[in-house]
């Protein structure tokens, strides 16, 4: 036979038997002041074994109160008089120990009748009268009557219909009046206890039977002892209801444990060690819970002694046993009120909670109450994370979907923000039916989720979004666009594997409805991955599509002129040039219209048509966007635009911010791609170093596979920093990587010519550059771009047809490219343009041409070209047998080559000492300057750095004076020197101090 406290020392003890004097309880239907039997332990049991082995008692803390006021009763009893008792509190409050307990300290004897309702046999006629009547102090013949009694009494109440009626009927009255006098029999020995455990899982005939010994219990010596948890709404309300009528009946509702009593239970479980901060982590998390409060202190126990304890780290498997067991007890309706509790999260409510549950606003609060005396709950939340975490670790696979599924939908009818929906709806794979009409909500629901969760740089979050939205969506256009938008999201990290993903797309646009906004996007994604025959493809059809306007015209307007720019050999192939393109009108939409502005601006640059109007528009553009899937491409467009414009330096700072934001964003791709740029602008700059680390980024970003058609760029620009450092082998390894055919459509294509003939240059093979630099020239005249910005194509064949002999054709090819450039503001094009021109001139004409060259390209502010003319400056002078001129213009050129990592240039320079400077030195002879002017200390040392190149700023820093000393310094030194400007200050002798330099 079920003991009284049967199931819940399965959540203690695990149902371990206990024997001995230490335990004072008695089995079932014996005298409780008779010998000891074994036992079986409860959830809030008070026994723990000692170090030695031996069982040894535990408090029942707070509860002194409630144990004398029920031992009263059992003591009233012995005085001829019945009792009836109603013990009740929440689940896990150790109502059963307090039974127990009283029962154990009795002074006087008492026949104990007990039974444990349980909802497994909650169908069973009569099946807790059998538990109270088996196993009683009876003779033979008087148990077997018994036995005939309830057999009869379980037929008759196997024939009634009604079973959840609390009445009795005539026959039924017969077996409750005999059983009822075997009651009465036992009490004139002995006063009688029955006790009923858990009675709200009892059958309606037993409570029924029950009924009928209540009204007939105030003249016998006997104690009714019912034992029931807090529940929603009562299973058989009519015997609570008789209950609540009589005025004999006592209650006694246990509470919940204050710090004191959490103290006593943790002091007697694990020592008189156990610090206040393990007390209030236990207060924290159980809220005074006895079932709780014991649960932790077994968790706790399994922690190293003297480690700290938190209110999370000592959560563990018992805890969130005893969370499932306490809900468990107080009914269905709290159980699962308490997941979708732990499943809104914060934004549970109680009106949440009932729409969920397709309950009343006061049901819901009423079980929420529920909630609340368990300990659990507080605040409208539970009370710590760990109980939360408990919750959904027990929580069924299933029914969590189902209630995920409701929440969504509850959510979404209330107004709430799209991810809160969307949330619920990703939580399962498959948490409502795609095929149910009255789900079609869901899927802008979670694309327009998706944006939001891709503008906060949520990746993952965004992509669960999408995929749940493509599973969920009908149509095949839905799908598509879904499709699209998830490849945008995986271009992030990898632009091939996000085309893999528009497989799908791609078939649909072919053979199915066409889409000029989705071709559009296919369009880019193909022809990046070298897919360009696929890409024709889409463009014949699109190109078939009436014009007109609307947003299908707009996208095809500015796909054409995207084409025009990026992939000039493919835009080609159409009906129309770029020309109308760039002249029509652009997409009014934020996105696209960002994109068309960007697009027109590369255009215009590419074309020579570009004013600084438009070069202010451009870093506009990157003032007020972030990086997005939307803006990466605009924005790039932007930066080459600047590029290509000889606006170096401002890119290169639009393009570090750029990369911490693509950082932030967690996509590589995006830092791949920005790095190139970096590299590009860097490199114009003359900063090698970082020309170099952008380069290897970009290439290391992303796969050769990744970069697709477009690894032409990078792998340019690391080329040309490989040979302005003084590694041509470097350079040769990068160009013998395979690449497609298909690169050479696009302006990357352009990039990478420009460097292998740079490299033939570099080699001594002119006529393979020339060759080179004469393709650039056809592509770019052919493609209507044909910009010295873009690439010098003129300068490289010039220095070309220069080695080969055929300076005429030469100087013919400089003097386009310088009259090309002479319109705008003079840049850094326009100053390696002269630098060219003067490798083409006559020796004599050289050194001014150079000297011009110097100022361009000191103002634009490209070191490395800079220390290129400088050198061309000495061999130039070293020509015309200048060798002091020559001697000091190669010590410019060395410092400005060391100061930017110019090992190539360096190469072609003098070693320090070797000059006519260092014999005269060897010599003992003094440093002297022209003319014989004398130079104080100081204003030698001004003049020096000003020499090297070094600014007013840089001179004061180093020399720690002000800039207007160093003004004045210099003034003196002009004067002396005869000079009138920076650039004719002769070289710093090679004797001073090289930490003065």
């Amino acid at each position: 036979m079920t003991s009284l406290a049967d199931e819940a020392v399965r959540g203690c003890h695990g149902g371990s038997i206990h024997t001995g004097n230490s335990c004072r309880s008695r089995m079932h239907g014996e005298n409780i002041r008779g010998p000891a039997r074994p036992f079986r332990c409860e959830a809030s049991c008070t026994y723990r074994r000692c170090a030695t082995g031996v069982e040894r008692s535990m408090v029942l803390a707070e509860r002194s109160g409630e144990t004398s006021r029920l031992r009263q009763v059992f003591s009233d009893v012995d005085g001829g008089r019945g009792r009836i008792v109603v013990v009740s509190g929440p689940a896990g409050s150790g109502r059963t120990a307090l039974l127990r307990e009283a029962v154990d300290g009795l002074a006087v004897p008492v026949t104990l009748l007990s039974a444990h309702c349980s909802r497994a046999e909650q169908n069973l006629p009569l099946g807790v009268i059998r538990q109270l009547f088996t196993g009683a102090a009876l003779g033979p013949e008087r148990a077997r009557h018994v036995a005939d009694l309830l057999r009869r009494g379980a037929q008759q109440a196997e024939a009634v219909a009604d079973e959840e009626s609390a009445h009795i009927g005539p026959a039924d009255a017969a077996v409750a009046e005999e059983l009822w006098s075997v009651v009465v029999e036992i009490s004139a020995r002995t006063p009688v206890g029955i006790v009923v455990d858990d009675i709200r899982h009892a059958d309606a005939h037993s409570l029924a039977y029950l009924l009928y010994f209540i009204r007939r219990s105030h003249t016998v010596r006997t104690a009714m002892v019912f034992v029931e948890s807090d529940e929603m709404l009562p299973v058989y309300p009519l015997f609570q209801d008789e209950l609540h009528q009589r005025t004999d009946v006592h209650y006694i509702r246990l509470s919940l444990l204050s710090r004191a009593g959490i103290s006593a239970i943790l002091r007697e479980r694990l020592g008189h060690g156990n610090s206040s901060s393990v007390v209030d982590s236990c207060a924290e998390v159980t809220g005074g819970n006895p079932l709780l409060v014991r649960a932790f202190a077994a968790d706790v126990e399994s922690i190293a002694p003297g480690t700290p304890v938190s209110a999370g780290e000592a959560v563990g498997d018992a805890f969130r046993q005893a969370v499932t067991l306490c809900l468990r007890r107080s009914g269905a309706e709290a159980l699962e009120a308490a997941r979708v509790l732990a499943l809104l999260g914060d934004r549970a409510s109680p009106a949440l909670v009932g729409r969920t549950l397709d309950i009343g606003p006061r049901t819901a609060d009423r079980l929420l109450a529920l909630l609340r005396s368990t300990g659990l709950v507080a605040d409208g939340g539970f009370r710590h994370p760990a109980v939360r975490a408990a919750v959904l670790a027990q929580t069924p696979e299933a029914v969590r979907t189902g209630l995920e599924s409701r929440i969504a939908r509850v959510l979404y009818d209330s107004g709430a923000p799209s991810p809160a929906v969307a949330a619920f709806l990703t939580a399962a794979p498959a948490p409502f039916d795609v095929a149910d009409e009255r789900w079609r909500w869901a899927v802008p629901v979670l694309r327009d989720a998706a944006e939001l969760a891709a503008a906060e740089n949520r990746v993952p979050q965004a992509t669960a979004y999408l995929e749940q939205a493509h599973r969920a969506a009908s149509g095949g256009c839905e799908r598509s666009a879904i499709l699209v938008a998830l490849a945008r999201l995986q271009r992030r990290s990898s632009p091939r594997a996000a085309l893999r993903r528009l497989d799908p797309v791609v078939a649909h646009l072919t053979s199915g409805r066409f889409d000029a906004a989705h071709a559009a996007v296919m369009v880019r994604c193909l022809l990046q991955d070298g897919r360009h025959d696929e890409a024709r493809e889409l463009l014949r059809r699109l190109d078939e599509t009436d014009g007109g306007r609307g947003p299908a015209a707009a996208s095809k307007r500015l796909l054409g002129l995207w084409l025009s720019v990026s992939y000039p050999g493919v835009a080609r192939g159409l009906s129309a040039d770029a020309a109308p393109w760039q002249s029509a009108r652009g997409p009014e939409s934020d996105g696209d219209a960002l994109r068309w502005r960007a697009t027109r601006l590369l255009a215009s640059v590419l074309g020579g048509a570009a004013d600084e109007r438009s070069i202010q528009e451009a870093e506009q553009a990157l003032r007020i966007y972030h990086v997005t899937e939307h803006t990466l491409e605009p924005l790039t467009l932007a930066l080459s635009a600047l590029v290509y414009a000889d606006r170096a330096g401002t890119a290169s700072a639009w393009c570090s911010a750029l990369l911490a934001e693509a950082g932030l964003a967690h996509a590589p791709a995006w830092r791949a791609q920005l790095s190139s740029l970096a590299a590009q602008a860097a490199l114009r700059q003359g900063m090698l170093p970082d020309a170099e680390r952008y380069a290897a980024a970009a290439l290391s970003g992303m796969t050769a596979g990744d970069w697709g058609a477009e690894i032409g760029a990078p792998l340019a620009t690391a080329v040309l920093t490989h040979l302005a450092v003084g590694r041509p082998d470097d350079a040769g390894t990068l160009l013998q990587r395979p690449v497609p055919a298909e690169m050479h459509d696009g302006r990357g294509g352009l990039h990478y010519r420009y460097a292998r003939g740079r490299y033939c240059l570099h080699t001594s093979r002119p006529h393979a550059a020339l060759r080179d630099f004469l393709d650039c020239g056809v592509l770019m005249q052919r493609w209507r771009m044909d910009a010295p910005g873009l690439v010098p194509w003129r300068s490289g064949a010039a220095e070309a047809l220069a080695r080969i002999g055929e300076t005429v054709r030469a100087r013919r090819l400089v003097a386009e490219e310088l009259d090309m450039l002479r319109a705008g503001t003079p840049g850094r094009s326009y100053g390696v343009a002269l630098r060219t021109l003067a490798a083409v001139s006559r020796p004599e004409q050289r050194p001014e041409i150079l000297k011009e060259a110097v100022d361009v390209l000191r103002a634009c502010g490209d070191r490395y070209e800079l220390a290129a003319t400088l050198v061309d400056i000495a061999d130039a002078h070293e020509a015309l047998g200048e060798s002091k001129r020559a001697r000091y213009a190669a010590r410019r050129a060395r410092g400005a080559a060391e100061s930017c990592g110019a090992h190539g240039l360096l190469a072609r320079l003098r070693p320090p000492g070797t000059g006519p400077a260092a014999s005269e030195a060897a010599a003992g002879g003094e440093p002297a300057l022209p003319g014989g002017a004398e130079l104080s200390t100081a204003e030698g040392k001004v003049a020096a750095l000003a020499a090297m190149g070094y600014s007013n700023r840089d001179i004061g820093r180093k020399l720690h004076i002000t800039v207007s000393t160093v003004e004045q310094h210099l003034t003196r030194v002009y004067r002396k020197l005869n000079v009138s400007r920076r650039q004719d200050l002769p070289a710093p002798d090679p004797r001073l101090p090289v930490a003065l330099l």
